[in-house]
């Protein structure tokens, strides 16, 4: 339990929040403790410290009692006062064998924010853990992460799609910086479902663009150049006619990924 986690080159701060995890949570949440996992960006090389989040999983054996959870609360207001990259953080609890139970209890941090909420299942972080996650403390992710059945997964694309159209028609008519991010998000989200829904495996944004401008009709892959080239744009606006070619591109990658099997519907 005690390894040295493998990780990408990563800046000092963001190297010491994980180190802050990895010996302080073992001593807080004592023996319910399974094991603490990272995935996305992280695991597959692609960190970019201008934009990405650092996704964390903790496992536990129950869930949390008003001790714990007051524990971790008060740790995380900490946390955030000293240091930076704690704002950055999208770390998830979920119980040891409820992992794809949408019913489960499940408590995260995410937007600075700790508080309960319901899980969604969802296979995909499981998927990226169980190929390249990484363990900060405990069983080693491979040997945590559960298999992930074919409707699960294409349950989960169908949903994570809803999501993006959700997303869009949300920030339709709005001109504000956070809805010209979304836009591009949306897009390139959308080449990594289509992604996983052929490859059955989870990579990062830029590979799954790469890939989705070999396998799009022209048009569209204009529209997915334009998101890549605007994801990081400190000023933007989200015109009309983008609004309506994200919209497309969602579509589109609706088409390609299809209907959630009937036994994976509730």
């Amino acid at each position: 339990m005690s390894v040295e986690p493998t990780l990408p080159r990563i800046p000092v701060e963001l190297s010491g929040l994980l180190g802050s995890i990895r010996a302080d949570f073992p001593m807080l949440l004592v023996d319910n403790l399974v094991g603490i996992y990272l995935w996305g960006s992280l695991t597959y090389d692609a960190f970019d410290e201008r934009c990405s989040d650092v996704d964390a999983v903790v496992v536990t054996r129950r869930d949390f009692n008003d001790r714990e959870f007051a524990a971790l609360e008060k740790w995380f207001a900490g946390s955030l006062a000293r240091n930076r990259w704690t704002a950055r953080l999208d770390m998830r609890f979920v119980i040891d064998g409820e992992f794809l139970d949408e019913k489960s209890r499940c408590c995260g941090f995410q937007e600075s924010r700790f508080r309960r909420f319901g899980s969604d299942g969802n296979p995909l972080i499981w998927l990226n853990i169980g190929e390249r996650g990484v363990t900060l403390w405990g069983s080693e992710a491979k040997r945590v992460a559960p298999g992930v059945p074919p409707e699960c997964l294409g349950a989960a694309l169908v949903r994570e799609l809803d999501y993006l159209r959700a997303g869009l028609a949300r920030f339709a008519g709005d001109r504000s910086i956070d809805a010209f991010r979304y836009n591009a998000y949306a897009v390139l989200t959308a080449c990594r479902i289509m992604y996983t829904a052929r490859h059955r495996t989870v990579v990062s944004k830029e590979q799954a663009y790469r890939w989705a401008l070999d396998t799009v009709t022209p048009e569209l892959r204009r529209v997915a150049a334009a998101a890549w080239r605007n994801r990081l744009d400190g000023e933007g606006e989200t015109t009309p006619e983008l609004e309506r070619d994200a919209a497309a591109f969602v579509r589109f990658a609706e088409k390609r990924t299809g209907p959630a099997p009937a036994s994976a519907v509730p």
